[in-house]
């Protein structure tokens, strides 16, 4: 069984990546050759040259290609968490001050305009307009996010690495293909518009023609703008996944804690307090701490039990007794 789970991960873990950051290498370095190849002549006059070519050259030249490919089939991978944050309109201080502070005004102008049942899954609630994104994509995630804040008092960012490993697998897929999904058209939106500004660079550096020079811009910028827009769509589905995990199985991690599965306001109560200690690691001021025993006293080195001390009611009453009865002879005597 556990073989057999370990490759189906394997199969799975194959697949994102072919998805995710070979396929659209392929199609990126296969386009960049060929507008390398057109740049100087047309597509013929490439073609009869690697024809007459020898056979040193050709395997020079299909190296050439396997190696880009390779190099940026891991630069895509491993960029994949940079290009999402990118997209959701992470750009740092300077970003955010000029280009950043426009966007989020104009997304701040469309959730006031917009219908709440169709902006509620792609922008945050207007009562919280400091949440905004400066893009559309980073609204969409944003959403996502401050669902299980609002719906049950959890914080998403601490909450997810705890509960996700308690996702099941079938569950877990589904999660995982949207993810892909998601990084695979970022990653071709991001080689889409590096091969319309790069490759229409060069087809400007080497005077080549008008057309095949407005072919990549234009072309590239086209088919940046398209798969874009896919991301957007599959932003939107993955952010329906995030709120599906913490609706149906936020239990789960209440149950593997050892804590009562609440209700209500008991539950958002629950997951502040928990959120509260997993965040600074203490518990909140309002929340008593258990009442503990008082330790046991020390047993006698000498192996004597221990004397206990009396306590002050006991030293109290038999001050009293004494002096009733030393009252009792007095008024004998």
């Amino acid at each position: 069984m556990f073989s057999a789970t370990l490759g189906e991960i394997a199969v799975v873990a194959g697949r994102r990546s072919v998805r995710g950051a070979l396929l659209p290498s392929v199609v990126f370095c296969c386009l960049a050759g060929l507008v390398l190849a057109t740049g100087r002549g047309s597509a013929h006059g490439a073609l009869q040259a690697w024809r007459q070519g020898s056979w040193e050259s050709k395997v020079l030249v299909v190296a050439g290609f396997v190696l880009a490919l390779v190099c940026v089939a891991t630069v895509l991978g491993s960029a994949q968490t940079s290009l999402l944050r990118l997209a959701a309109g992470h750009w740092g201080p300077l970003g955010n001050r000029t280009l950043g502070r426009l966007g989020r005004g104009h997304h701040r102008r469309l959730v006031r305009r917009s219908d709440d049942a169709r902006a509620h899954d792609r922008y945050p609630p207007r009562t919280r307009p400091n949440e905004i994104m400066p893009t559309r994509l980073g609204n969409a995630l944003k959403a996502a996010e401050l669902y299980p804040r609002l719906r049950y008092g959890i914080d998403a960012a601490l909450v997810w690495p705890r509960l996700h490993p308690l996702l099941p697998d079938t569950f877990l897929i589904m999660l995982g293909a949207a993810r892909t999904g998601l990084a695979a058209l970022l990653g071709s939106a991001f080689l889409s518009a590096v091969l319309a500004v790069g490759g229409g660079g060069y087809l400007w550096a080497v005077r080549a023609s008008t057309p095949l020079f407005l072919l990549c811009l234009w072309g590239g910028a086209l088919v940046a703008w398209i798969c874009y827009r896919g991301a957007l769509l599959r932003a939107v589905t993955y952010g329906q996944h995030l709120r599906v995990a913490f609706d149906l199985y936020r239990g789960h991690l209440l149950e593997a804690l050892g804590r009562p599965v609440g209700d209500g306001d008991d539950e958002r109560v629950h997951w502040e307090r928990l959120c509260l200690f997993w965040h600074r690691g203490v518990l909140p001021h309002h929340v008593a701490a258990p009442d503990r025993p008082a330790p046991a006293p020390a047993p006698d080195p000498d192996g004597a039990p221990p004397v206990s001390s009396p306590s002050l009611s006991t030293l109290a009453a038999a001050v009293l007794a004494a002096a009733g009865v030393a009252g009792a002879l007095t008024g004998g005597g």
